[in-house]
C-alpha cells in the first residue's frame, strides 16, 4: 500500500506514512515486506529546494534587517510588548517566533540580575553614590 499524499510505500500495518507523516488509509491489502517498503521513493515525490524562496513561508529565515526591525519594534513600550506577545505565539514564521521567545529569555535574565542586585544591596549603594555625585555637581555649579 502506498501513501495517497506522497506515494511512499507504507510498511506493514503502520498508521502513518514514514515519509510525510500523513495518516495511512485503511486497506485490506496484505502489508508490504520490509524489502518492498525500503525501496527508494522516486524523486517526483520529494520537492527540490534550491533556494530560500522554495521553502514554505513558515520556515523562511529572517533577514538581518528583520531582526533589527523586530528589536526596534519590541523596544516601543506598549505596542512592542503586544507585538512581542503576538510573535511569541504566532505560527506564521518559526524564526520570528523563536526570536521573540529569545527576547523573553533576555528580559528574564535582566529581571533576575536586577533582583539579585537589589537583594544584595548593590542597587541601594549605587543609588546613594549617584545622589551624592548629583549633589556635589549642583553645589559646584552654584
Amino acid at each position: 500500500m502506498n501513501c495517497p499524499y506522497c506515494g511512499a510505500p507504507i510498511i506493514g500495518n503502520a498508521k502513518f506514512c514514514m515519509n510525510c507523516g500523513a495518516a495511512a488509509p485503511y486497506s485490506d491489502e496484505s502489508p508490504l515486506s520490509y524489502a518492498e517498503a525500503s525501496a527508494p521513493v522516486s524523486q517526483a515525490y520529494r520537492p527540490e529546494i534550491t533556494s530560500v524562496q522554495d521553502l514554505p513561508p513558515q520556515f523562511r529565515p529572517m533577514s538581518p534587517w528583520a531582526y533589527l526591525g523586530c528589536s526596534l519594534l519590541f523596544s516601543i513600550p506598549l505596542i512592542g510588548f503586544l507585538c512581542l506577545l503576538i510573535f511569541t505565539f504566532s505560527k506564521e514564521n518559526i524564526n520570528r517566533r523563536n526570536y521573540a521567545r529569545s527576547y523573553w529569555c533576555a528580559i528574564l535574565v535582566v529581571l533576575i540580575l536586577f533582583a539579585v542586585l537589589a537583594a544584595t544591596g548593590v542597587l541601594s549603594a549605587l543609588a546613594d553614590t549617584v545622589a551624592e555625585t548629583a549633589t556635589e555637581i549642583m553645589y559646584s555649579l552654584n
